[in-house]
């Protein structure tokens, strides 16, 4: 539990953040953070702490890697005005394509490895998963020779990493559980992995269903109601579907929440049904007050 002066590794990845595995891997890799250890060991970590933290993740968002930040700290140097780093990620976007292209797990995976346990995985989003997606989708819809390949490969590898952020997830305390939902036919999108990620570092217990493609078969769910229902999807919604929605939206009242494209497709039924939701993309939808809000990821004053 936090004191006024110090608080938990869990409590400090909630406020700023930065999942607790980077805080790790920042600690045990660069030598950035010291926090004060419990005689159990358990970390501690300061106000100073904190704010050092949001030094780093300001750095970061600066594109100054975060080998180099060790020394910036250290020389009491301030980041500058943000510049355009478009530039540098690109090069990390385009090494993970060629590895994928190339159909390379072995590289592929260690490359996505490093990179979710040494940034904080919203930044990630923004600066390198988006708009790779984007170039993938692109790809892929060209069907480019090897595409099917591609695709498998990018699940795979994706499948992996929620594997070891649920494993590292289970360690910690988790403030809230949720059922996340799966409405769409194809395949897992990077979305959903993403929207998956967030939610895991940040504290949220999943209990997952990855493809529904009849939302009468929720009601069977007999503990649906004792836990809020991320409902997640990108395509249109059937007549059928829509209708079931309707019929059964009393019983979620307010532990429903809609995200994904389907929240736009459907925005003027959603909002209708008075069901919260958000028409952003993943990256926004995250960051919208009316989700946290539902997430009850407010932080501690």
């Amino acid at each position: 539990m936090q004191s006024n002066n110090y608080a938990t590794i869990s409590e400090v990845s909630q406020q700023t953040g930065v999942a607790t595995v980077t805080l790790r891997a920042w600690e045990r890799r660069y030598g950035l953070i010291k926090p004060k250890r419990t005689s159990k060991g358990h970390r501690l970590y300061s106000k100073d702490n904190i704010a050092e933290i949001q030094l780093i993740v300001d750095w970061l968002n600066r594109g100054v890697k975060i080998s180099k930040i060790d020394d910036l700290i250290a020389k009491q140097i301030l980041p500058p005005i943000p510049q355009d780093i478009s530039h540098e990620w690109q090069q990390v976007q385009d090494e993970l394509l060629e590895n994928l292209i190339a159909i390379k797990p072995y590289s592929l995976n260690p490359l996505l490895d490093k990179l979710n346990k040494t940034h904080p995985f919203m930044y990630l989003c923004n600066q390198v998963y988006s708009s790779l997606h984007q170039r993938l989708m692109r790809r892929w819809q060209d069907k480019a020779i090897g595409y099917q390949l591609e695709q498998q490969l990018w699940q795979q590898c994706w499948q992996r990493q929620i594997t070891l952020m649920t494993l590292r997830a289970e360690k910690q305390k988790s403030r809230t559980s949720i059922w996340l939902i799966n409405l769409d036919d194809e395949k897992q999108t990077l979305d959903y992995w993403l929207l998956y990620s967030l939610l895991l570092q940040s504290g949220v217990r999943i209990h997952a269903i990855n493809q529904l493609n009849d939302l009468s078969e929720l009601v069977s769910l007999e503990t649906l109601h004792d836990r809020p229902v991320l409902v997640y999807g990108n395509s249109k919604l059937s007549d059928l579907n829509i209708k079931l929605f309707n019929k059964h939206r009393n019983l979620w009242d307010k532990n429903l929440f809609i995200a994904g494209a389907i929240a736009s497709i459907h925005s003027e039924i959603f909002s209708n049904l008075e069901a919260q939701h958000s028409i952003e993309n993943i990256s926004g939808c995250w960051e919208s007050k009316n989700f946290k809000t539902w997430l009850n990821l407010k932080e501690k004053e």
